[in-house]
């Protein structure tokens, strides 16, 4: 285990948006992370990283809007960085392929401070997130935006994944933080203990920044060792599909509605890798994406089956540090198709409405006093008027 100061941070020049109120009612907290215990399997643990970890203060000005049939969201290791298994080191990127097999990242990506990623399109905006926010990629511009993530009611967040509901609103699976310990394991001292994976649905308008709570877990159980952390959801085309990462393996749990109760289905992956991620790439095919790890190294593999779970028997490494001019540590892959998906028509009134500003004026009114003196008061509205006895002397809108 490692510890780590969270301070609440400000967005350089973006929005900001309150820390949760246990987070704002301390100068700094300290939360536990899963760390990787030896450089030959650390990759294969979870990574379970902190919420609202601050993202780097400089935006992503413009990108190449990735064209390519996926996308992946990752994190890899800072530049300089000596302990690439401590989250505050990670790094997110984006990536993009054609067909699972071969990746590269996308031109003009600049890595932002997070761990863990997802990656999800809706409409003209793929949404990358992580425990750093939500970075919004305009893929007919190029712009993104940089933003922090809340969950109402002072929710911690760890692991984030994204899926959609019919009318169009984002939902973000997660695992719950947990001030003081590691969120994926029991508590020191806990022969056993109850996890979950819970879900919370995209407040309209505020373009994947804000979620409240459902009720309920989508699916918990009872561990007496080991870890249960990572989740993933995607539909395979017939059902959806809940990963959970156990160490260096995958299960998986299904549910016929997104929101509801997933029961479990078994092993995805048998040691071969954990944190993954799945999509049906085309109907009938699921790939299936992991970490793992080769002494100080950890690379992403794709695994492909009809469903995405049952036992897959043949992971292949699909991406490497090398292969796209990083160090030797990538991990936590969260893929997505790249296509528009579903429009959603209450968000984007929410969010139209949410931006109509009205135009404040402001006025100097200056009333005489005495044979040399005068009073000025200032007077703001989108009408302003000075009051009686004072003069209106200046007048700038903004």
């Amino acid at each position: 285990m490692q510890v780590i100061e969270i301070f609440p941070v400000v967005f350089g020049p973006h929005r900001s948006r309150k820390l949760s109120p246990i987070l704002a009612a301390f100068s700094a907290v300290v939360l536990f992370v899963t760390t990787l215990t030896s450089p030959a399997n650390a990759s294969n643990q979870p990574q379970s990283a902190p919420a609202s970890m601050p993202a780097l203060s400089s935006p992503i000005q413009n990108v190449t809007p990735p064209t390519q049939r996926l996308l992946m969201a990752f994190h890899g290791c800072a530049e300089g960085a000596s302990d690439c298994n401590n989250p505050v080191n990670h790094r997110v990127y984006l990536a993009q392929s054609e067909d699972g097999a071969q990746w590269s990242l996308v031109p003009g990506w600049t890595p932002l401070r997070g761990s863990v990623p997802d990656v999800f399109r809706r409409g003209d905006t793929a949404y990358v997130i992580s425990t750093g926010g939500v970075a919004r990629v305009n893929m007919t511009t190029g712009s993104v935006t940089i933003e922090e993530v809340s969950v109402r009611g002072g929710v911690l967040y760890v692991d984030p994944s994204l899926a959609q509901l019919p009318d169009g609103r984002l939902v973000m699976f997660y695992l719950p933080g947990i001030i003081g310990q590691d969120p994926a394991r029991c508590a020191p001292g806990e022969s056993s203990c109850v996890k979950s994976i819970k879900s919370a649905v995209e407040v309209p308008g505020s373009e994947g920044t804000e979620f409240i709570p459902d009720p309920g877990v989508r699916v918990q159980e009872a561990i007496t060792q080991g870890s249960f952390s990572d989740p993933d959801v995607f539909f395979n085309g017939s059902t959806w599909v809940l990963y959970v990462s156990k160490g260096p393996s995958i299960d998986a749990y299904t549910s016929s509605e997104l929101l509801g109760s997933y029961a479990p289905s078994g092993p995805v992956s048998a040691g071969d890798g954990g944190v993954g991620s799945g999509i049906e790439a085309s109907p009938g095919q699921v790939q299936t994406f992991v970490h793992s790890s080769r002494i100080a190294s950890s690379f992403i593999k794709r695994g492909v089956s009809a469903t995405g779970i049952t036992l897959i028997g043949d992971f292949a490494t699909v991406l490497s540090g090398g292969d796209v001019g990083l160090s030797d540590y990538v991990a936590s892959p969260g893929v997505a198709v790249n296509t528009a998906g579903l429009a959603c028509p209450t968000c984007e009134a929410a969010a139209a409405s949410t931006k109509e500003v009205k135009e404040i004026t402001q006025i100097r009114c200056v009333k005489k006093k005495g044979k040399k003196g005068k009073k000025v008061k200032i007077v703001r509205g989108e009408d302003p008027t000075c009051p009686r006895g004072y003069r209106e002397k200046a007048r700038k809108s903004r």
